[in-house]
């Protein structure tokens, strides 16, 4: 009988220990648990914000640039910017994260502001087709970008609303 409550008592340590544990993430660093659709009522005024933020931080000025949600599953990307109607599409259904959202959307702006023209769209197929989609440096700048502007954008997101943990 004294075997059967030590391994209750362990069981109950354990459980006690992983609810801790999803807690603690859950508080900590909920961008990378819950989904755009969990935390916001409005993915279109997160995308308006998110444009603001980035024509403030690089100076520019972006007209026209659109939107679109698909949720239809992509096996190869998470978004893609299309110059020939200067919109952006996302993915939803292959963006697991808040995370990974507010960084599609940061490289897909990135994209529709230097690669828009006609000079900035063949300069990234001579890339591409020189060095491949990993190693482009029109793709990696905007990568780079999306990481370095991440918790700006995101910090502005929470402070205005625009997306709300349930934890």
């Amino acid at each position: 009988m004294d075997g059967i409550w030590d391994y209750i008592v362990l069981i109950y340590w354990i459980v006690m220990g992983c609810s801790l544990l999803m807690v603690t993430l859950k508080l900590f660093i909920p961008q990378y648990i819950f989904s755009m659709d969990e935390v916001t009522q409005n993915k279109e005024q997160v995308f308006q914000t998110v444009l603001n933020v980035i024509e403030r931080d690089l100076g520019v000025r972006v007209n026209g640039l659109s939107i679109n949600y698909d949720y239809t599953k992509n096996d190869e990307l998470q978004g893609y910017y299309d110059p020939s109607n200067h919109s952006i599409t996302l993915f939803m259904d292959n963006m697991e994260t808040v995370h990974s959202f507010v960084l599609t959307i940061t490289e897909e702006i990135h994209h529709s502001i230097f690669v828009s023209s006609k000079s900035g769209m063949k300069l990234y197929q001579s890339y591409h087709n020189k060095v491949g989609y990993d190693n482009n440096p029109l793709e990696y700048s905007a990568k780079v970008y999306a990481k370095e502007k991440f918790s700006l954008i995101h910090r502005i997101l929470k402070k205005r609303g625009l997306i709300q943990y349930k934890v």
